[in-house]
């Protein structure tokens, strides 16, 4: 039987990532850690690992301004667990935007 520990080693993530991807997403822990094991077999998975606890940190500092330096601490431990620089918004096979006809 798999523990909560093994499947967070499996997915290279740590639990605090996950329930940053579970608060963003609104999905309990495990949907949220099985969707970032799946975020980080993509090309641009880290980038969106690292985003979702940046979105998380921005909120904080809006809405729960105790919270903020916590999730600086993660955001910045985040940045280096999973440095892949790739953005998708760059990816060839992502549409550039609509077509423009003459």
């Amino acid at each position: 039987m798999l523990t909560v520990e093994d499947c967070l080693c499996l997915a290279e993530l740590e639990a605090d990532e996950v329930a940053q991807i579970a608060a963003h997403e609104h999905l309990p822990f495990m949907a949220a850690l099985e969707k970032g094991a799946a975020l980080l077999h993509e090309p641009w998975g880290d980038a969106a690992v690292r985003q979702m606890v940046w979105d998380n940190l921005c909120a904080a500092n809006r809405h729960r301004p105790a919270d903020v330096v916590s999730l600086m601490r993660l955001y910045h431990a985040t940045c280096t667990r999973h440095p892949n620089p790739f953005d998708r918004r760059h990816s060839p096979s992502r549409s550039a935007g609509p077509q423009q006809r003459h």
